[in-house]
């Protein structure tokens, strides 16, 4: 019954963004009344929006009192490609000033295509002012992805991606680092679900934990284990939770990795 409420909730989560084509969440259950002070937009897939990582980002720094406003923009399975031919994307961004950006390409490319990501990393580029700090999201090896690791690097991804990034002011967000880091310290608790590539509760809430002690420079421990909004009729919805006997060891490998 376990596998089955997960799968339900799954595909739930991935037909919200199916039903649009993309998902662009201009957060209707952020706490509109606290006073923002930085403006933040993902740009991703899947790796971003499972189990709501860009809402725990936005918590985390509500409940730490800096009160971020978070976007995304992100298509299942999309490419920075796809990105760049967005033009909801195109006319978000010349609209809308952002404090961070956060890119994340398809988990593949950095590997596979990295003369693709970089172009099309560039051309985003262009379209974001200078004073703008950009964020390209390192994600983590799984086993599917591990034959592109030709080289034999111990953080392909991450080594990939400061080539693409080289000679601009990007900053590389260490997300699939800490996912080995924890791998190999807690190896009883997985980070993956069962396609063994999506983040699950724990990938995510990992993930965020770096995210967020990345731009703000401060750790993740003692930040909640749960954090929940408002759906449109003001019921509670949970945006994931982690258990406790997995959650100090999780913000400690987000502590070591950033600070």
């Amino acid at each position: 019954m376990l596998y089955i409420f997960k799968r339900i909730v799954l595909l739930i989560l991935i037909s919200n963004c199916f039903n649009t084509g993309f998902a662009f969440n201009q957060n209707p259950y952020s706490n509109s009344h606290i006073p923002i002070n930085q403006k933040v937009l993902f740009i991703g897939n899947s790796f971003t929006f499972y189990w709501n990582l860009p809402s725990q980002v936005e918590q985390m720094s509500i409940e730490s009192g800096l009160n971020f406003d978070v976007n995304h923009i992100s298509i299942p399975s999309a490419k920075l490609r796809d990105h760049w031919n967005n033009p909801n994307l195109k006319l978000l961004l010349k609209n809308e000033t952002f404090d961070h950006i956060i890119i994340q390409e398809h988990s593949t490319y950095p590997l596979s295509n990295p003369d693709d990501t970089k172009v099309y990393f560039d051309l985003i580029r262009s379209l974001i002012p200078p004073k703008t700090q950009i964020h390209f999201f390192s994600t983590w090896m799984y086993p599917t992805i591990e034959k592109f690791n030709t080289m034999n690097l111990e953080y392909p991804i991450e080594e990939s991606i400061k080539l693409i990034v080289s000679k601009t002011n990007t900053k590389i967000i260490p997300v699939g680092r800490a996912f080995k880091l924890f791998k190999s310290r807690y190896p009883k608790f997985n980070l993956l679900m069962e396609d063994n590539k999506h983040p699950n509760p724990n990938g995510t809430y990992l993930a965020s934990c770096v995210i967020y002690s990345h731009i703000t420079g401060q750790s993740s421990l003692n930040l909640s284990k749960r954090y929940k909004g408002k759906d449109s009729k003001e019921v509670d919805i949970y945006y994931s939770i982690v258990e406790d006997e997995v959650l100090n060891y999780i913000q400690q490998i987000s502590d070591e990795i950033i600070l």
